[in-house]
């Protein structure tokens, strides 16, 4: 009995309960005096620069804005900014938002208001097309429009799934007016592509990331934590400045005459790796993608090749294609990079239990090698076009 009288007693509190919170909330929505809290005028004295473009920093000076940011919301024209940079009482810095157009700059907070007059809008460059509109990390793609300019270090390109700051850099090769060739970055993820141009930033259309096919490979040796490819030999290494930079064993270089080696290997699970390497699934060498490059510089030379000394393609199976020594082809030299063209060797996906680069039997000044990239292409034209020649 006890039992549920305490029942019937809490049912009782629920119920009371509910009808004074809804007695509360009619009384709220009707009530007509004056606020509970109330929050200073906010006021605008100064908007500097007062026209710019998308992407430029404007700078409000005035009093009140408080110091909670999360309660101010700034419009341009009456596009919401995305980006407050800064916030005090009596200063904001704030980007302005893509699309804008000419008109006031209203600051609200809390909920006090205050309009400027008119931010004259400059509509700057724009963006017309990204093409191709999908890819994998690693190619290359054309963004079109027009007002880019043609000074390259005054442009950068990231991708983003909608978060500024979370955007990857991508590498920017050639850049005209109209035309902006960059390669997709590591990391990067479906989402828009966005240009800076200095202060202006310009959102283009979605870019969606896909998955490599097989037999492509992009080495780009932009991060230590992730070793692919490793000398042997003894022979040292370092991943810095966006290369793999080996070092001779010390052994070799007792004098000028003496034969320095130091094989380079991927790391290939079940054969590979050395101390220190993480394995990684079989090379699957395709036909789509027969042309294999390298670009690598020699340290004490300057040059693609050892003074004396050899690079070969080493056999990945029994009876597989032996390169010989420097059988590879010299096209492109000016940069500094080498490629073997394989179309004739591998005419279906094949797993190779090896994929290494023998680096032999050199005689001179050199002390090691830098590589700078390893990556396979579906032909000549598509290398060359890489290296934007």
């Amino acid at each position: 009995m006890n039992h549920i009288i305490k029942n019937k007693i809490k049912a009782a509190i629920v119920l009371f309960s509910m009808v004074l919170m809804a007695s509360c909330s009619d009384q709220e929505k009707d009530f007509s005096g004056d606020p509970l809290v109330t929050y200073p005028a906010v006021t605008v004295t100064t908007v500097s620069p007062s026209t710019g473009t998308s992407g430029n920093i404007v700078t409000l000076t005035g009093t009140n804005f408080g110091n909670y940011q999360q309660a101010a919301k700034i419009y341009f024209n009456g596009v919401l900014a995305d980006e407050i940079i800064s916030y005090t009482d009596t200063s904001v810095t704030v980007r302005v938002p893509q699309n804008a157009g000419t008109g006031p700059i209203k600051v609200k907070v809390w909920t006090n208001t205050f309009e400027t007059s008119d931010f004259e809008y400059v509509a700057g460059a724009t963006i017309s097309s990204v093409s191709p509109t999908t890819g994998n990390v690693g190619d290359q793609i054309q963004i079109s429009g027009q007002g880019f300019g043609t000074d390259l270090s005054k442009v950068s390109v990231k991708f983003s799934n909608g978060l500024t700051k979370d955007a990857i850099s991508a590498k920017v090769v050639s850049v005209s007016d109209t035309q902006i060739a960059v390669l997709i970055p590591k990391g990067a993820v479906t989402g828009k592509v966005r240009v800076w141009l200095e202060n202006q930033i310009i959102t283009g259309p979605e870019f969606t990331v896909i998955a490599p096919p097989k037999g492509k490979y992009i080495f780009e040796f932009d991060d230590a934590t992730d070793v692919q490819w490793m000398p042997a030999q003894n022979a040292t290494y370092k991943i810095e400045d966006g290369k793999l930079k080996v070092t001779f064993d010390p052994a070799q270089l007792g004098t000028s005459a003496s034969k320095r080696r130091a094989d380079l290997y991927y790391s290939i699970n079940g054969v590979f790796p050395y101390p220190g390497g993480t394995a990684k699934t079989k090379w699957v060498q395709s036909p789509n993608y027969p042309i294999l490059a390298m670009k690598i510089t020699f340290t004490g030379t300057g040059s693609y090749k050892p003074g004396t000394g050899n690079i070969v393609l080493d056999p990945a199976v029994a009876g597989g294609i032996n390169a010989g020594n420097n059988k590879y082809k010299t096209d492109y030299i000016s940069k500094n990079v080498i490629y073997y063209d394989l179309s004739a060797d591998y005419l279906t996906e094949t797993e190779l239990t090896t994929r290494q680069f023998k680096i032999a039997d050199i005689v001179g000044s050199e002390t090691g090698y830098e590589v700078d990239w390893i990556r396979t292409f579906k032909n000549k034209a598509e290398l060359q076009a890489f290296l934007g020649l």
